[in-house]
């Protein structure tokens, strides 16, 4: 895979949390929107947002329960390190202010026109979220 793989925008499927008990849990409710993209200039943009009834418990952007569990967006550029299967996001923007000026590292998995990105969490978790190509 190569940087060209992820240009494109991308439309959320899903995204849970994988907790080190083995439980999985929706992270954004059970039907959470987002939308991805990338550039071939190396620009990237997201989108992600909560939409059952627990969605206006999550309106302080300066909380990190907003950004992880409602509605969170950024943009930057990335770069993509095919032989250790991640892609690096350099945040410019962001709704929650922590997230500016970092590097987040997401490994990644093709399948067909499904994109898998996984995150680390600092509390033990796995954050996985499956996004289909917009055609």
């Amino acid at each position: 895979m190569s940087k060209s793989d992820f240009v494109g925008t991308w439309r959320l499927i899903s995204q849970d949390t994988h907790f080190p008990d083995g439980r999985i849990e929706p992270s954004r409710g059970k039907h959470p929107q987002g939308i991805l993209m990338y550039d071939a200039a190396g620009n990237m943009a997201v989108q992600l947002m909560r939409t059952d009834d627990r969605a206006d418990a999550y309106t302080d952007f300066s909380q990190l329960a907003t950004a992880m569990e409602g509605y969170h967006a950024y943009f930057g550029t990335y770069e993509v390190d095919k032989a250790k299967k991640i892609v690096r996001h350099h945040v410019i923007g962001a709704a929650y202010l922590p997230y500016r000026g970092t590097v987040q590292v997401r490994h990644y998995d093709f399948d067909d026109d499904l994109l898998t990105l996984s995150a680390d969490g600092p509390d033990g978790t796995l954050r996985v979220l499956v996004w289909e190509r917009v055609s």
